[in-house]
């Protein structure tokens, strides 16, 4: 359930954006990413409130995006976390942008260790399969990773912290979560 929640989200991304195609990953069970595609202008959806197509002005140009919480702003709150992960805090190999370590550190050892222990390694997150812990999540699936931190896992009794941590705290325990074992 949850990895079919993941891929939706990155699909209707790549969807509403135009700029990334979903595609399976090498490793069985590890959930899909967005990449890059060569057509992504082609594939695109059509965007609303775009200013019409003129070869004579800037191809950067700003285009006209619906206000937060207006009717034509249609993107979950899920919608805009993954997004906000995905062109914001990844770089090209995956890893978050800007994480502050020492933070992450101290603020995983307040928030995450009473579950995962020490070093991450308590409880195993696929217990389907081979044991993957959440420093390997967080190296190789960090889109599953950001989803379940911010908005839970039912199937796993993960607590969702969307409105708990802050953004940025997120984006430290992330980063450090990177780092474990």
């Amino acid at each position: 359930m949850q990895m079919r929640k993941v891929t939706f989200i990155a699909g209707t991304l790549a969807a509403l954006y135009g700029a990334a195609a979903v595609t399976a990953g090498d490793t069985p069970g590890v959930a899909p990413v967005a990449r890059p595609t060569q057509d992504a202008a082609k594939d695109a959806a059509p965007v609303v409130n775009a200013p019409a197509k003129d070869a004579t002005k800037d191809a950067t140009q700003a285009v006209n995006a619906p206000e937060p919480g207006s009717p034509g702003d249609t993107l979950t709150r899920e919608d805009k976390r993954m997004a906000y992960l995905v062109y914001k805090l990844l770089d090209k190999n995956g890893k978050i942008k800007g994480a502050n370590l020492k933070r992450g550190a101290k603020l995983f050892y307040q928030n995450c260790r009473p579950c995962h222990g020490e070093d991450g390694m308590r409880v195993n997150v696929n217990p389907s399969g081979r044991p993957i812990y959440i420093g390997q999540r967080a190296r190789e699936d960090m889109p599953t990773f950001w989803y379940q931190m911010n908005f839970g896992d039912e199937d796993r009794n993960m607590e969702a912290y969307y409105d708990e941590i802050t953004l940025d705290e997120m984006k430290d325990i992330a980063g450090y979560a990177q780092t474990l074992p």
